[in-house]
């Protein structure tokens, strides 16, 4: 027994029992060629293409001899002081349909010119009016004589709050004209007619009355601008103006 434990732990022994010897590694491959060296890239080339200058437009200039043209002096004074001028800058309209119902409308965007009395230069291509401000009633859009070199031009300012009754007053009289004769004609679908028929007449006789008053009102207290020195007609709160 002693003498096979010295046998097993002899160097020859323990020499022939170790490890195997690992084989030999393959040579590693042969490494790859560098690659060549790149070469710079060539610069860009700016291509410019041509530019279309702004399309010429169908209407010249105008000149500063039709400048100082358009351009003319206009003295405006009024019967009643504060009477302010308008200038109607751009106007836009549009058309279309409303369930199959054709219609049209237009808005305007006007700037302030003067107040009266005064004095300035005003475009003589221009359209211009006066507002409804400062107590005076609005007048209609007018345009000034393209023959003279001045102008004066005169304002036989309305009251405005007696114009705006006289509107209200016509458009009531007219809405009870209105029922006056839609009671006149239907009055067979009432139980007593008679009494259809004297509430119409009742009605469209009280909207005829209103009508009467409030038209020539309206009409008395509305604005009227002309020529000083003109002949055309203008009917202002003093009547006929020639």
């Amino acid at each position: 027994m002693i003498v096979a434990l010295v046998w097993a732990g002899s160097p020859q022994r323990a020499f022939a029992e170790g490890p195997a010897q690992a084989a030999p590694l393959p040579p590693p491959p042969p490494a790859a060629p560098p690659p060549p060296p790149s070469l710079p890239a060539p610069a860009a080339t700016a291509v410019t293409s041509p530019q279309a200058g702004p399309a010429t437009s169908p209407v010249p200039a105008p000149s500063p001899e039709e400048m100082r043209h358009r351009r003319v002096p206009v003295d405006i004074d009024a019967t009643r002081p504060g009477a302010v001028v308008e200038r109607r800058v751009s106007v836009t309209e549009s058309d279309g349909a409303y369930f199959f119902v054709p219609f049209r409308s237009s808005s305007s965007i006007w700037e302030q010119v003067c107040v009266t009395p005064c004095q300035v230069d005003l475009d003589r291509f221009s359209t211009y009016r006066v507002s409804a401000r400062n107590g005076i009633s609005p007048s209609r859009s007018f345009t000034l004589p393209q023959s003279a070199d001045s102008l004066q031009l005169k304002i036989d300012a309305g009251h405005l709050l007696m114009h705006r009754a006289g509107a209200a007053m016509s458009a009531v009289g007219l809405a009870a004209v209105v029922v006056g004769t839609a009671l006149i004609a239907g009055q067979s679908v009432f139980t007593d007619e008679t009494k259809a028929r004297d509430a119409g007449f009742i009605t469209g006789g009280a909207g005829l009355v209103v009508m009467a008053i409030g038209i020539p009102l309206a009409v008395l207290t509305a604005t009227g601008v002309s020529p000083a020195g003109g002949s055309r007609i203008a009917f202002t709160p003093r009547g006929f103006t020639f």
